[in-house]
């Protein structure tokens, strides 16, 4: 979706998440009306729903505010401190454990993700005059609001946990969607100065159709995170998330033909790494655990196919198959 942000850079940042976010709405919609399902979700975690629309939508403003205000490496390293503040939330809210794998990870994926947006705090300037032009209070509000926006995503990641498989995936983002189109409002009015997040309308065919795969792809981005924050913990679920700026700097060679830098390739290789590691201790514990209930199952078999005497005790029964 990163990619389509930027096919589209001329256009109101506000009026792309107001588009996306009516595409998503009639996915959901359409989706949950195929399944039959309430869109409102079922009545007991429906403030669990809310909660999550809210933080997520008050997220998406927070970094947009940190997009137009600081440089965009700074600004995307700022929005992928989540996965830590999703950790510790989850701790204090849901009873999760942080295990050490999680504290090498939230290392490992926030060094990939500094090591690929080349923050200017971190890597300095190419420019060879200072930049001026941003005031140092602005500047520190903005590191504040972004951050405070990386906060509420953690916290919306943590309500996905509460509700579990309470409700569908896509009521989640049907919350989202619905939740993000009044705060896109809010913020386009305050922030960008106009209350119009539709736009002039004169958008071209191809940017009509880049708003709508940028819907898509919304929609699904937001679809899997759900899935997967229903079966995974917080901490790890969260930090697979840090792939989504892999697959941009991908996508940006691909597409956009942008140069290839040694340190973003060592970014890709750290959190991808680290991804990849730990999806092989999930498949090596997971078939330990088969196979621990296999032998289970196999030591219940024997009991059952056992018979005792009068004299109380246990004799095995033989079974022939002819």
């Amino acid at each position: 979706m990163f990619l389509l942000v930027k096919l589209m850079a001329s256009t109101n940042t506000f009026t792309l998440v107001f588009y996306r976010s009516l595409v998503q709405i009639f996915i959901s919609l359409l989706t949950l009306l195929w399944e039959g399902k309430n869109p409102l979700g079922p009545p007991g975690v429906r403030f669990l729903l809310a909660m999550r629309g809210f933080f997520g939508a008050v997220a998406v403003c927070a970094w947009f505010f940190g997009i137009q205000i600081l440089p965009l490496p700074d600004a995307v390293t700022l929005q992928f401190t989540t996965p830590p503040f999703a950790a510790a939330f989850a701790v204090i809210m849901v009873g999760e454990k942080w295990m050490p794998l999680d504290v090498i990870g939230a290392v490992a994926c926030l060094s990939g993700v500094a090591l690929i947006a080349h923050p200017t705090w971190l890597f300095g300037t190419t420019d060879t005059v200072p930049d001026t032009s941003i005031d140092p209070a602005m500047k520190a509000l903005a590191v504040a609001v972004t951050t405070g926006g990386a906060a509420m995503a953690g916290i919306a990641y943590v309500c996905v946990r509460k509700v579990g498989d309470r409700a569908s995936a896509v009521v989640m983002v049907l919350y989202y969607g619905a939740l993000s189109i009044p705060m896109v409002f809010l913020g386009s009015g305050l922030l960008a100065g106009t209350w119009r997040v539709w736009g002039d309308l004169d958008f071209s065919s191809e940017d009509y159709v880049l708003l709508l795969l940028m819907g898509i792809a919304g929609y699904g981005g937001q679809w899997f995170t759900n899935l997967g924050l229903q079966q995974e913990t917080a901490a790890t679920g969260t930090l697979a998330t840090s792939t989504q700026i892999v697959w941009t700097y991908i996508f940006e060679l691909t597409f956009l033909h942008e140069g290839v830098d040694a340190w973003s390739l060592a970014g890709t290789a750290l959190i991808l790494g680290y991804m990849l590691f730990v999806a092989a201790i999930k498949i090596v514990s997971s078939r330990t655990t088969g196979q621990k209930h296999s032998l289970a199952t196999s030591e219940e078999t024997a009991l059952l196919l056992a018979t005792t005497d009068g004299d109380g005790e246990t004799q095995e029964v033989s079974l022939e198959f002819e």
